[in-house]
């Protein structure tokens, strides 16, 4: 039997927490929460999880994109997908991609909020056999 991929959801919203971590557990996949940005640091450090879905506004606006840069900056912790989350752009205007946003934004993925359900498997799937492939590279 293979190992479930371990998931850390951090987002401020419970609601939000739960609906995600219902969808992530029907695939089954082992899913922790951490509800700051604070616990989200001290958890990642922990448990080490697989992938790490990371609000971008919490009880600062711009937590999210300090807390990935730090991950992306430590070392022991840089190898691991981060799928940000945001509703930044419905309130703000402003649009943000991984792709042209190099530095400040280091996270592999990036969804606007609200997500489906269904939306939110397929780019996990995704991260984590990302992931696994690129392990398998001689």
């Amino acid at each position: 039997m293979k190992e479930e991929a371990k998931i850390l959801i951090v987002d401020d919203d419970p609601a939000f927490v739960e609906v995600a971590t219902a969808s992530l557990r029907t695939v089954p996949y082992r899913v922790e929460a951490a509800y700051d940005k604070e616990e989200g640091m001290k958890k990642i450090k922990k448990n080490k999880p697989d992938l790490v879905i990371l609000d971008v506004m919490m009880e600062k606006l711009d937590d999210g994109f300090s807390m990935c840069r730090e991950l992306k900056h430590d070392p022991e912790l840089e190898q691991i997908p981060v799928l940000m989350l945001t509703g930044i752009t419905k309130k703000t205007g402003l649009k943000f991609s991984p792709l042209t946003d190099g530095e400040y934004l280091p996270a592999e993925d990036l969804m606007d909020k609200p997500i489906k359900p269904a939306d939110l498997l397929k780019r996990v799937r995704n991260l984590l056999n990302r992931d696994k492939k690129e392990m398998e590279k001689p």
